[in-house]
């Protein structure tokens, strides 16, 4: 028989996921807030210390949470009844999980340094660059997917739509 958590673990367990999840979507909104702030800066300096907050954001409320969520999320499925590859709605939010994570390292990572980068070198005009303006659609809407999925995922974790997957 496989390990299963005590119902003290898996309480535990759970507020810990909670908890990560809540940060990341809080992380994920200060981001989105902060992208739209970018666009109505006053001067250089607006536009720098809001970046610089943006960062902080990243390192600590989106990084660290997403990753302790799919961390424990995997051990609440793979420990508990649910299982990792039983119910279709814990591989949707397995996958959401993986793709959100994804998206946050291969993209929106380097386009806030971009960003970054270029109010550095070109100061308060940035905000007239073509390229900022792209990267900077750019954050707003995948930040706005990432948000929809994580909101997404805490439906389907209350209704658990889809049912079991078919064993063969």
């Amino acid at each position: 028989m496989a390990y299963r958590l005590s119902q003290k673990k898996k309480s535990f367990l759970v507020a810990i996921h909670v908890i990560a999840v809540a940060s990341w979507i809080g992380g994920t909104l200060g981001m989105m807030l902060f992208g739209f702030y970018l666009q109505n800066a006053a001067n250089g300096e607006q536009l720098a210390y809001t970046l610089v907050n943006m960062e902080v954001i990243d390192e600590n409320l989106l990084k660290y949470p997403a990753l302790l969520s799919l961390l424990t999320g995997i051990m609440l499925s793979v420990w508990t009844q649910w299982g990792l590859v039983k119910h279709y709605w814990v591989m949707v939010k397995l996958v959401l999980t993986i793709m959100t994570i994804l998206i946050g390292i291969f993209f929106l990572n380097d386009w806030t340094a971009s960003l970054a980068e270029m109010v550095e070198k070109m100061g308060f005009s940035t905000l007239q660059n073509p390229d900022f303006q792209n990267t900077w659609l750019s954050i707003i809407i995948t930040a706005s997917f990432n948000l929809l999925c994580l909101v997404l995922m805490v439906f389907l974790t209350y209704f658990k739509p889809f049912g079991k997957t078919k064993k063969k």
